[in-house]
């Protein structure tokens, strides 16, 4: 299927840039659609980077309502299920413990992590659940849900941003580039937009054209050659020729070049950008013969290897031009000793923890009292019924019928506020306490513990650029 062209006047793109800065103002909750005004905020700020406009890791975008609803790369993998929350694959991921390998958003090494809110997976829960209507509103909401959008829509959230993921801490000063030389861009279908406000640096984005755009339409870029530092021909049909171009563009700090054609010849031209510091070589030819190239990249911060014929050694040779081989050795070894050290106290602490669960477990279905008075059914009024009883935190709750019985039963916290002046028995309150106190000092120790080790690694990412290859994912430690 042939992708559509993405055509920007400069007036648009800079109404863009102005829209963005501001972008999710509070917006009064009479008016609100739960969907544009509440999901889409979290989607952006959270889900995006990887599964965006920019972006289809996993060959899933979100961007839009279409893509949203036709889920992922395999077959029938849609992540929503219009109704069911449990067939649902965006609130599996979303609600994971945030130690669980299929998270979303996950962790990463060098990168904040910034996981979905309790608030935020209560609306995405009852959106779905409600049939993930694009027309509902906030008001069509009730109770803690509702107070829930509220909350999102008076503090919309934020994308995290990295220390470490800044790739321009200061612009450089350029002339405006020619009008006619981005018309022509333009025409070609390539996204030409400043960088940020009040600067003539640009982003280029010729992924959306893919293979309509190759070796030839790389020459287009000569004429934008000194205000590019962002450069992205990902899926493109460029090959190593195009490079060439591409070197031209000597301001250049960010560059992606994955699935496309290049090999270790064209990163030769790449050496020449002295002031590169992020690429991305995903899917290309690149072997470890193009390592010696790499490593003139002086001011390279992070280098996407993945699915390429790089090996480990060789991306270990490419680290050696970076850093000194015996302290890099030192703090591997390091990193090594502190993540055992963790393992043994973590693994220690969740099985105290593992254990009084279970104690607390016990205290709340075992009736040790009676509990208050109640002359009629907590939840609808009704005459009781001694037969229809339920135990919770240690207190014997009589109700009217089975019905009210299973209600409560099935959801105790959501209908606890029924239960006027409760109090758990003094069994369930030491149970808790003992449990709550064991996971704080767990919490207390596990992080004392990584201190050490967060510094170990912050030295081994400042020892030189990260090298993603991808054979293996990052321990829960490096993950924090």
């Amino acid at each position: 299927m042939k992708q559509p062209m993405h055509i920007f006047s400069m007036a648009t793109i800079f109404a863009f840039v102005s829209i963005a800065t501001n972008a999710f103002a509070a917006v009064d909750p009479a008016k609100a659609k739960l969907f544009d005004d509440v999901i889409v905020p979290v989607l952006s700020a959270k889900c995006y980077d990887c599964h965006g406009a920019d972006k289809d890791k996993g060959k899933l975008r979100l961007h839009t309502k279409e893509a949203l609803l036709k889920g992922g790369k395999d077959s029938g993998a849609k992540i929503i299920v219009k109704g069911n929350l449990d067939a649902s694959e965006l609130h599996y991921r979303i609600s994971s413990p945030k130690d669980d390998d299929d998270v979303m958003p996950p962790f990463e090494e060098d990168e904040p992590f910034n996981p979905v809110t309790a608030d935020e997976l209560k609306v995405f829960a009852a959106w779905i659940k409600s049939g993930a209507s694009f027309d509902a509103k906030v008001s069509d909401l009730e109770g803690e849900v509702r107070k829930a959008a509220e909350s999102i829509l008076k503090n919309p959230p934020k994308k995290k941003e990295s220390p470490t993921a800044a790739l321009i801490p200061t612009l450089p000063k350029v002339a405006p580039a020619d009008a006619k030389v981005l018309s022509g861009l333009e025409k070609l279908g390539i996204l030409a937009m400043p960088i940020a406000q009040n600067t003539n640096a640009l982003y280029l984005n010729a992924s959306y054209v893919g293979k309509n755009f190759g070796d030839e339409q790389a020459k287009k870029l000569a004429g934008v050659s000194n205000q590019t530092l962002w450069l992205n021909l990902a899926r493109t049909k460029i090959t190593d020729a195009a490079l060439a171009e591409v070197a031209k563009c000597s301001k250049l700090t960010r560059l992606h070049l994955e699935n496309t054609e290049i090999t270790d010849a064209g990163l030769a031209h790449l050496a020449k950008l002295a002031n590169l510091e992020y690429l991305n070589l995903y899917g290309t030819k690149v072997s470890d013969k193009g390592i010696p190239h790499l490593k003139k990249l002086k001011n390279i911060k992070k280098i996407f290897l993945w699915q390429t014929s790089v090996t480990k050694q060789g991306a270990a040779d490419l680290r050696s031009a970076f850093v000194d081989a015996k302290v890099l050795s030192k703090l591997e070894a390091d990193r090594e000793r502190l993540k055992g050290e963790v393992d043994k106290f973590r693994a220690g602490k969740e099985k105290e923890i593992a254990k009084l669960d279970e104690e607390l477990k016990k205290a709340n279905s075992t009736a040790v009292s009676e509990g208050p008075a109640y002359e009629k059914c907590p939840l609808t009024g009704k005459p009781l019924d001694a037969t229809k009883k339920s135990v919770y935190q240690g207190k014997t709750i009589v109700f009217c019928c089975n019905n009210c019985k299973g209600k409560f039963d099935k959801d105790p916290s959501a209908n606890k506020a029924k239960l006027k002046d409760f109090k758990p028995s003094e069994a369930f309150a030491k149970a808790k306490e003992k449990l709550e106190s064991a996971k704080d000092a767990a919490d207390a120790g596990v992080e004392e513990k990584q201190g050490a080790l967060r510094t170990v690694l912050a030295q081994l990412r400042s020892s030189g650029p990260t090298i993603n290859l991808g054979w293996e994912a990052p321990s829960k430690e490096e993950k924090k």
